[in-house]
This record gives C-alpha cells, structure tokens and sequence, in this order.
C-alpha cells in the first residue's frame, strides 16, 4: 500500500460545553493546531503519483483557512455562539454537532478531507482513500481517526 501525507496548520479557538468538560475547556481558548491527512492507495498511476500533492494540497489549505481557520468553533446551540455575534456579527464561527473536542474535530476534519479527495475528479486517476487524520492541539495532546482495517491488512 502507498501512503502520502499532507499536513496544515490553523489557529483556531473552541469551547466544551458538555456537562461534564472539564472546567479550563468551558473558557473559550485557542490553539495552533496541526492536521495531517493520511491518503492511501494500492497502485501508483502512470506517473508514478498516488495524487499529486499539490493538488490535494491547494483544495484541502482552502477549506480549512475558509472554513475553521480563525474560527471560533462551537457545539450546535452553544449559547456562546449567540453573545460572541451579539457584539461582532461577522464573527467566524464554525458550529458542529457534537462537543468540539480534539476527538471529535479528527473525525470531523477525516469526513470533509473524503470529500476534497472527492472533489478533485481527474486530479486522482487511481483507487485511494483517506485513511487517517491526525489533529495536534498542542505539543502534547493529539488525537486521531482512522477507518478500520480490514481483517488480514
């Protein structure tokens, strides 16, 4: 199997609001964090490419600087979201469906790097997948999501 990684970074607050987060995680707090995408697929094509970087690169860097860099990302009803554009109404604000934990923006993250693989059409001319996303929040605390593997690989 082939594997290539791309990785990105994006300064991003979030909070948890969960009942039982932790209390420090409930203060709105930012972080410079670090993804890296795991693309991985059993050939090479003709030009000896399982994608080419660049592409994938240029289409993934611009969905995360739209869409969760310099965001304020938030659970779906989080009240914070309401008071931050009470005062900025054009405040960034990503909100998602469930607490926005390291854990839960991995998988998060892994679902939309599937659909910019998917968007780059004839840029990807042989079977390959995303099969991990790896989200450093600091220099200590990571997390990751993967697809499973299969019995036998």
């Amino acid at each position: 199997m082939y594997q290539i990684e791309i990785r990105h970074n994006f300064e991003t607050a979030h909070r948890l609001s969960a009942a039982g987060s932790p209390l420090k995680c409930m203060s709105i707090h930012g972080h410079s964090w670090w993804v890296t995408v795991t693309l991985e697929g059993p050939a090479l094509d003709a030009d000896a490419l399982l994608v080419e970087f660049g592409a994938f690169k240029s289409a993934w860097r611009r969905w995360l600087d739209d869409h969760i860099d310099h965001h304020l990302v938030l659970r779906r009803g989080d009240p914070m979201g309401g008071a931050v554009r009470g005062v900025f109404a054009e405040s960034r604000i990503l909100e998602l469906d469930q607490n926005p934990t390291t854990e839960f923006l991995a998988e998060f993250l892994f679902r939309q790097a599937e659909v910019t693989l998917a968007s780059l059409g004839d840029c990807v001319r042989v079977p390959v997948r995303v099969t991990r996303v790896h989200v450093q929040e600091t220099a200590v605390n990571a997390a990751s999501w993967s697809i499973p593997r299969e019995p036998g690989s």
